[in-house]
C-alpha cells in the first residue's frame, strides 16, 4: 500500500512540477504516462522533448536517506542575515526561491519534497508536497504574501494526499471483502491488486496485462464496476476507460457524493423463529378454513415427506 500511494503521489506531484516549469499539461497526461493507458482525445505526447525523463532520477534522489539538506545544491545558498533564525519551513521555502532563481529548471520545482525531508520537517520525503509559485523566479518582492500563497498550496498538497491514501486503504478494504463474498472471484482478485498501483485501466492494458481475452478483460471491468471498485468514464461503446472512485472525482471525471451517507440496507430476511412463526400460522389458518383434508394436500404438493403420517 506504501508504495502503491508513493507511486501514484509521485504522479501528482510531477505534473504540479511540470506545470510550474511551463509544460502545459494537465495531471491525467501523467497517470496516463505511468499506467501506460493511452487515453483517447487527450493531445499526443511531445517526441521532440521528453518531458518524463526527469521523473525516475527524482523518486532515486528521494529514496536517499541520510543527507545533509546541502549536499548536492547546485547553487551556493545565502546565509540568513535576520537577527533571529526563521523556522524550518521558511527556511525551505527560501532555499527553493533560491534554487528557482539560480538554476530555473524542473529539477529546481521537485526539490521542495526533498528538501523538506532533509531538513527535517517530515520523515520521509513526500512526493505529493510539490508547490510554488511563478513569482519565485523574479524574487520575493512580496514577501508575506507569497509565503502564505505558498503555505496554503502546501497545505492543500498534504491534505489532498492524506485523503489519497485514506481512499486507496478504503478500496483495499471493500476490495478484499468483494473478494470473500465472490463464489468464483477468477481474475478478479489480479485485476483489484493492479488497480493499486494503476487506478486508470482499459480492456486492452488488462487483457495485456493479465492474459486474457480482450471480450474477458471487458467483461472484468465491468463486473468490478458493479461491485463499485472501478467506474467507467469514457461513455464509449468501445476503447472504455475505468478509474478508481476516488481518483475520478479528483480528476474531475466526477463529482463527490453529497448530502448524508445513505441509510444502511433493510435485511432481506427476517429471523428464522419469527419465520417458522409466521408459516405456522398460516397453516393453522389454512386448516381452520378449509379442514385437514385440504392442509394434507398441501403438505404433500410442497414434499410428500413432509405429509402427516397416520401412526
Amino acid at each position: 500500500m506504501t508504495n502503491a500511494w508513493a507511486l501514484r503521489a509521485a504522479w501528482t506531484g510531477y505534473a504540479r512540477a511540470l506545470q510550474l516549469h511551463g509544460v502545459e499539461i494537465d495531471e491525467i497526461d501523467v497517470f496516463s504516462w505511468g499506467t501506460g493507458v493511452t487515453i483517447a482525445g487527450r493531445p499526443a505526447r511531445s517526441t521532440v522533448v521528453d518531458n518524463y525523463a526527469a521523473f525516475p532520477i527524482w523518486r532515486a534522489r528521494m529514496a536517499q536517506r541520510g543527507r545533509h539538506w546541502a549536499e548536492d545544491l547546485p547553487f551556493t545558498p545565502q546565509r540568513d542575515t535576520t537577527p533571529s533564525a526563521p523556522s524550518l519551513l521558511a527556511r525551505t521555502l527560501d532555499l527553493l526561491a533560491q534554487w528557482v532563481q539560480n538554476e530555473l529548471a524542473l529539477d529546481a520545482w521537485l526539490a521542495l519534497p526533498i528538501l523538506l525531508h532533509r531538513i527535517g520537517i517530515t520523515e520521509r520525503s513526500l512526493p505529493c508536497l510539490v508547490a510554488g509559485d511563478a513569482r519565485l523566479m523574479f524574487g520575493t518582492r512580496d514577501s508575506p504574501a507569497l509565503m502564505r500563497r505558498l503555505l496554503h498550496e502546501l497545505c492543500d498538497r498534504a491534505e489532498a494526499g492524506l485523503q489519497s491514501l485514506v481512499a486507496m486503504e478504503n478500496a483495499r478494504t471493500r476490495a478484499l471483502i468483494a473478494l470473500r463474498d465472490q463464489h468464483r472471484p477468477g481474475a478478479l482478485r489480479e485485476l483489484l491488486a493492479m488497480l493499486q498501483a494503476g487506478p486508470i485501466q482499459t480492456p486492452e492494458a488488462v487483457s495485456r496485462h493479465l492474459g486474457i481475452t480482450l471480450s474477458g478483460a471487458g467483461k472484468l471491468l465491468q463486473r468490478a464496476a458493479h461491485l463499485g471498485m472501478v467506474k467507467e468514464v469514457s461513455d464509449r461503446r468501445s476503447w472504455r476507460l475505468y478509474m478508481t472512485p476516488d481518483l475520478a472525482i479528483s480528476l474531475g471525471f466526477g463529482t463527490p457524493p453529497r448530502g448524508r451517507p445513505p441509510r444502511p440496507p433493510v435485511a432481506l430476511f427476517t429471523a428464522p423463529d419469527s419465520m417458522l412463526s409466521a408459516f405456522d400460522s398460516e397453516m393453522a389458518e389454512w386448516a381452520q378454513r378449509f379442514g385437514s383434508i385440504a392442509l394434507e394436500e398441501v403438505y404433500m404438493a410442497q414434499d410428500p415427506l413432509l405429509a402427516p403420517q397416520d401412526e
